[in-house]
């Protein structure tokens, strides 16, 4: 196998202007060691991720097209997603970019970073199928960047750490149209989720074809699949046996182009229970039979504790 064959992620590092190029030939040579040092660590790494995976070649070069991604999904209906949360966010360029979040508190909406990282401001609705649709929504909310709590360790590009919380200018009404999520229990770890059935929603494209957009609130049924598969598919270093959470992509099934941030969902003895946030996928396309890989929630319950802790202290 080689990168060739591989669906992977792509991520664009920024370009940064400078003056005159900073020259000191006294380190030269230093600096050529140190390369010379990390270019080996990579090639061993590669190699043995290359080894490992070998015996999911035949199945990661598979990559029939099909129709439709939420793609693959039905369409919502009214009240089965209370927790779906619809963001429009705007960035610092004037651009609108859409993302899904969750509402695990009712002043608390969780969604990826990279949905908010060069965000100034953006408009939330909650109880809607529609996208965007004031007519449609319960409620339709307005924050700004001041509201956007995005995870610490989260470097601004990649998926490691994309995670990030909008706190609410207020306490928003519950109803059966806009309900809180629970979070992933403790033991909601790998080998519990593992096979099993999950939910992924959102308003995202249903296929790669720019005539596959829409407005209307799909959502899908996918397994759980093993973290060593998962890797396979990226390139070594993207997918984080801790930090990660994978669905089977197989027949072009997951999520798409503007599900970033949105839930994915276990349903445990009759209470739904919030496991990812919808982070990437293949840089090929979303019908590529790539696997879509979701911040483990599990990972990150003590940060997102801390951070809905903090405001309730306040509050009372």
């Amino acid at each position: 196998m080689t990168p060739c064959h591989l669906i992977c992620v792509l991520f664009l590092p920024l370009l940064v202007a400078s003056g005159a190029p900073w020259q000191d030939h006294s380190d030269e040579d230093s600096i050529d060691d140190e390369e010379a040092i990390m270019e080996k660590r990579w090639q061993n790494g590669y190699e043995q991720w290359r080894i490992r995976c070998e015996k999911f070649e035949g199945e990661i070069n598979q990559t029939t097209l099909v129709s439709t991604r939420i793609a693959g999904g039905n369409l919502a209906a009214r009240g089965m997603f209370p927790h779906q949360v619809g963001l429009v966010i705007q960035l610092s360029a004037g651009v609108l970019i859409k993302c899904g979040g969750s509402l695990i508190t009712s002043q608390f909406v969780v969604t990826a970073a990279h949905c908010l990282i060069d965000g100034i401001g953006a408009k939330i609705y909650l109880g809607a199928t529609r996208f965007a649709d004031p007519e449609d929504a319960a409620e339709e909310l307005v924050v700004t960047h001041r509201d956007f709590i995005i995870h610490p360790e989260y470097l601004g590009f990649g998926g490691y750490n994309d995670l990030a919380l909008i706190r609410l200018p207020r306490r928003v009404t519950l109803s059966e149209r806009v309900k809180t999520i629970e979070m992933a229990g403790d033991f909601m770890h790998q080998s519990f989720l593992e096979g099993q059935l999950v939910t992924l929603s959102g308003w995202g494209s249903l296929g790669d074809s720019g005539k596959n957009d829409t407005r209307d609130l799909y959502y899908l049924d996918v397994e759980v699949i093993d973290q060593e598969r998962c890797m396979c598919y990226f390139l070594p270093g993207l997918v984080s046996q801790k930090r990660h959470l994978c669905t089977d992509g197989s027949r072009g099934r997951g999520a798409c182009n503007g599900d970033s941030g949105g839930p994915v969902v276990v349903l445990f003895q009759n209470t739904s229970y919030l496991v990812g946030v919808t982070s990437f996928g293949s840089a090929g396309g979303c019908e590529l039979g790539a696997p879509t890989v979701y911040a483990r929630i599990t990972a990150y319950l003590p940060w997102i504790r801390q951070q809905t802790d903090q405001l309730n202290a306040i509050n009372a």
